[in-house]
């Protein structure tokens, strides 16, 4: 049973009559469980519970909350806390506190912490100067560094102090810095426990670093973090100086994001930044409606479609019966291949230079698929309808060969030259890609009908 579940009833109580034995009840749990409880209070009652908290404990709940019930929290809790809980928090969570913030509460927080922290403030406006999705937005200033002429004896103290006290997020890596903060190297902790004492870093260090720089962006700070399996990766400035560190656990919260906003973008919905229930009725209204009026736009255009070929609908009124059958088989080819050449390219394999061998690709693919359809296609139209000819079985074979293969280099190469252009790949979605395959299939379709049918006919 969830822990939000067993204390609502007595929290408020508890609250008023005895905070002292709250205190002491709720050290007990970790920390996430007591964000997990505040998220589910009113505004007076979780102020007054993190009042209750010790300090450095409120501060690791903070962490752990929504941002908007975070920034809504500090907000309640008055200038003079939140400055003091901000003192404790570590550096990178610091500036996203600070940025989530209304600008007017923000300074006011900030010139307070100014005049109890004054290095801590400037840290802050420093971090929060990045883009939040940038690496220089992730970064944590808090990490170990040392000169390279350091003794393993003297880092493994400085580790020991620094993990104490809580002046590094992590000890998984000491960094090794030279002159200017210049980044040199860098030593695993398995290294430098199982090294001797007595050597110098600088003797075993690894000097092929892998870094970003504080621009770089989030997908690819995580891509970076993935692909060499790190669990930090330092950022550096334009002179190799090291200005922070970005750690795993930033990178899943960026993956998760990322993954949402193209769930969101490949069923044509506009991202939101909340979650389901704390997003306004009509925010979802406007970001769904935007794209449903798109789309509804591009299907008339079907009507179109079917309004030219008129005539052949009228002398073959058969061919009607089998356009949802198309149609959907050109989304569907489409869509698969979209979602295929989306996450390829999310976690780095394809490219949009790439896009000649995915046509090659996908051309061999659409055709394979098609032929596999047409000829289930060709004996549904053959032997179950009783009165179809052999060249309506062909129309429909046929009209599935191309049309799947068209929604199948659609939905690959839609992807391809939209990332070209610097857009997010995931807007060409599912609904999209189908919209633009029922256009040009319904074309295709009738192109191939009234070949064979019409044409055809004595």
């Amino acid at each position: 049973m969830r822990l939000a579940t067993l204390l609502g009833p007595d929290l408020k109580a508890t609250l008023a009559t005895d905070p002292e034995e709250l205190r002491e009840a709720l050290e007990e749990f970790h920390p996430e469980d007591i964000a997990e409880v505040l998220s589910e209070l009113d505004g007076e009652d979780a102020v007054a519970l993190m009042r209750v908290l010790p300090d450095d404990y409120a501060a690791q709940v903070l962490e752990r909350l929504d941002d908007e019930i975070r920034a809504r929290l500090l907000e309640r809790m008055g200038t003079d806390q939140a400055a003091t809980l901000l003192t404790e928090m570590s550096a990178d969570d610091r500036a996203d506190a600070i940025q989530e913030l209304p600008e007017e509460v923000a300074e006011k927080i900030l010139d307070r912490l100014e005049k109890m922290e004054p290095e801590l403030a400037e840290e802050v406006r420093e971090l929060v100067a990045y883009p939040a999705d940038s690496a220089g937005g992730l970064m944590t200033t808090e990490y170990v560094a040392l000169p390279p002429e350091t003794k393993v004896w003297q880092a493994i103290e400085e580790v020991r102090t620094a993990s104490q006290s809580r002046r590094a997020e992590t000890i998984s890596y000491i960094y090794i810095t030279a002159f200017d903060n210049k980044l040199v190297g860098v030593v695993s902790l398995r290294d430098l426990i199982l090294a001797d004492p007595g050597r110098e870093l600088a003797e075993i260090m690894t000097q092929n670093l892998v870094k970003v720089l504080p621009t770089s962006h989030q997908e690819e700070v995580a891509r970076t973090i993935a692909k060499y399996d790190l669990s930090a990766v330092p950022v550096v400035d334009d002179q190799n100086r090291m200005i922070g560190l970005v750690t795993i656990d930033d990178v899943v919260d960026v993956v998760i994001e990322e993954a949402t906003e193209d769930a969101q973008r490949m069923g044509a919905v506009v991202p939101t930044d909340e979650a389901y229930f704390e997003t306004d009725f009509w925010a979802f209204i406007r970001k769904r409606a935007t794209w449903l009026i798109v789309l509804f736009l591009g299907e008339l255009l079907t009507a179109n479609v079917m309004k030219s070929y008129e005539a052949e609908m009228a002398s073959a009124l058969d061919l009607v019966l089998f356009i949802p059958l198309i149609i959907s088989s050109g989304g569907n080819s489409g869509s698969q291949s979209s979602s295929l050449i989306i996450r390829a390219m999310a976690v780095g394999e394809v490219a949009p230079r790439d896009w000649y061998k995915v046509f090659l690709r996908e051309v061999g693919m659409g055709l394979t698929l098609g032929l596999i359809l047409g000829v289930v296609g060709f004996a549904r139209v053959y032997f179950v309808g009783s009165h179809y000819s052999v060249p309506m079985s062909l129309a429909v074979s046929l009209s599935l060969v191309a049309i799947v293969t068209l929604g199948t280099l659609s939905g690959s190469l839609l992807p391809l030259a939209i990332k070209r252009v610097g857009l997010d790949p995931a807007v060409s979605s599912t609904p999209f890609i189908a919209s633009l395959v029922d256009v040009i299939g319904l074309a295709l379709y009738f192109t191939v009908a009234n070949a064979i049918l019409i044409a055809g006919a004595p």
